[in-house]
C-alpha cells in the first residue's frame, strides 16, 4: 500500500476515535468500539465519551454507569478504564496478570500476601452479595475483619480484586464510588485462549485508535513490546498496514477502502475549515499511544504531560493536531472556558477562532451549562 503522510494518518486516526462527525449511537456503542478508555478521573472521560456521542449529555452517561451498560475497572497497566461488560471479563483475563506482575516488592513491604487477599475476598464476596457499597463502608468491613486497609493496603486489595475479577466498581452514589461483586454485574462468558484473546486485543485496539503501531499497543494494554507484535501478527488478516514515516502503522481496513478514502475533517490540504477539539487531560486521542507526536509536536509536549505528578492537561486539537491546552472554571451556574494556544502556534484566522467556539458550544450542551470563552481573537 502506498505511503501515507502525517496528515494522512491524523485524519484517519480521527475518523477512529468517533472525532469526524460521522459517530452514531449512545455511550455504550463508543465504549464498544473504544474497547477501553482510560478512567481515572471520571468527570473527563464522561467529556471524553461527549466527544465521540453526539447529542450525550452528561446525565445520560451517569445513567449508563448506574445501569451497568458501560463499567468502570482497572483493566489494564492498574489504571481505570470504562469498558462494556462484556470485554471486562477477557480483557482483565488476559491483561491484569501482566498489571500486578511487578508488584511484588511493594506488596511485601505493606505485608499483603495472597492469604491477606484470599481473606479479603472471602469478606467481600459475602458482604457484597446482591448488594453495592461505598468504598468507606467496604474498607470498614476488611478492617472489621482485622485486615489492615491503612496506608495504601486498602487500595492496592481493592485493585487486586478488581483485577482478579472478585469486585468491580459499582454504580456511582452522586459522587460516591461504590464496590459489588464481579459476578453480580458482569455476564459469565467462558475465556478465550491466550491467541485469541490478544488477536482480538489489537483487533480492537486497532479499530478504536489506529493508525498505530506494536509500540503503541503494547503501551496502551501493558503487554510486552514481544507479545503486542504476536497480537497484530495474529490479526493482521483483519488489519491494513500503512508505510508512513518509515514506520508500519495498522488501521482498520475499513478506513483506507477506495470508497471510503475522503477524511470527513477537513485539514489544510482539503482547503475547508478547519474543526476543533477540546480534549479532557486524559483523552485516549493523546494518551493512548507510546508516540505521541503525530498529533502533538515534541516541543509543546510538556505543556500537555505528563507532568511531573503524571497528570495530563487538557489539549485544543485543530484539525487534528494539538495546537494548545484550555482550563474552566465553573461558577454561577456558567463556565468560563480559557484558551491558551502554544507559543507560535496561532489558531488558523477566523475560521480557526469560529471552530474553537463551536467546540465550546458543543461543551456547553454537554454540560447543560452556558460557556464563556475567553483566549480567542477575532
Amino acid at each position: 500500500m502506498a505511503a501515507r503522510t502525517g496528515d494522512d494518518l491524523r485524519q484517519l486516526r480521527l475518523r477512529s476515535h468517533r472525532l469526524d462527525g460521522s459517530a452514531s449511537g449512545g455511550a455504550p456503542e463508543t465504549v464498544r468500539r473504544m474497547l477501553a478508555v482510560q478512567a481515572q478521573n471520571l468527570s473527563g472521560v464522561r467529556w471524553s465519551l461527549g466527544l465521540r456521542t453526539p447529542g450525550l449529555t452528561d446525565a445520560a452517561l451517569a445513567d449508563s454507569l448506574r445501569q451497568g451498560t458501560i463499567v468502570q475497572t482497572w483493566t489494564m497497566r492498574g489504571t481505570l478504564h470504562l469498558t462494556a461488560p462484556a470485554d471486562a471479563p477477557w480483557l482483565l483475563s488476559l491483561l491484569g496478570p501482566r498489571a500486578w506482575s511487578g508488584r511484588g516488592k511493594l506488596w511485601r513491604d505493606t505485608g499483603l500476601t495472597e492469604a491477606v487477599f484470599a481473606k479479603a475476598a472471602d469478606v467481600l464476596g459475602t458482604a457484597l452479595e446482591g448488594t453495592a457499597l461505598p468504598r468507606s463502608t467496604v474498607l470498614r468491613l476488611l478492617e472489621d475483619a482485622g485486615i489492615s486497609t491503612g496506608g495504601q493496603r486498602g487500595s492496592h486489595i481493592l485493585r487486586y480484586l478488581a483485577e482478579t475479577q472478585v469486585v468491580i466498581i459499582g454504580p456511582p452514589q452522586r459522587r460516591t464510588q461504590t464496590f459489588a461483586l464481579f459476578r453480580d454485574r458482569i455476564p459469565a462468558v467462558e475465556p478465550p485462549g491466550r491467541e485469541e484473546a490478544l488477536a482480538r486485543l489489537a483487533l480492537r485496539y486497532i479499530s478504536g485508535h489506529g493508525p498505530a503501531t506494536a509500540r503503541d499497543l503494547a503501551w496502551w494494554s501493558g503487554l510486552t513490546l514481544a507479545d503486542s507484535r504476536l497480537a497484530l501478527h495474529l490479526a493482521a488478516p483483519d488489519l491494513a498496514v500503512l508505510p508512513a514515516d518509515g514506520k508500519q502503522s495498522s488501521v482498520d481496513p475499513l478506513y483506507v477502502d477506495p470508497s471510503y478514502v475522503e477524511p470527513a475533517v477537513p485539514d489544510a490540504r482539503s482547503g475547508g475549515p478547519p474543526t476543533a477539539h477540546l480534549l479532557p487531560g486524559f483523552d485516549e486521542y493523546t494518551i493512548g499511544y507510546a508516540d505521541r507526536t503525530l498529533v502533538l509536536e515534541e516541543r509543546h509536549r510538556s505543556a500537555v504531560g505528563p507532568a511531573v505528578n503524571g497528570l495530563f492537561r487538557p489539549g485544543l486539537a485543530v484539525s487534528g493536531r494539538i495546537r494548545g491546552t484550555w482550563e474552566q472554571e465553573i461558577r454561577g451556574g456558567s463556565v468560563r472556558l480559557r484558551v491558551a494556544p502554544f507559543p507560535g502556534e496561532a489558531l488558523p484566522g477566523a475560521a480557526g477562532a469560529v471552530a474553537v467556539r463551536a467546540a465550546a458550544d458543543r461543551y456547553s450542551g454537554f454540560l447543560g451549562l452556558p460557556v464563556v470563552l475567553d483566549g480567542i481573537d477575532g
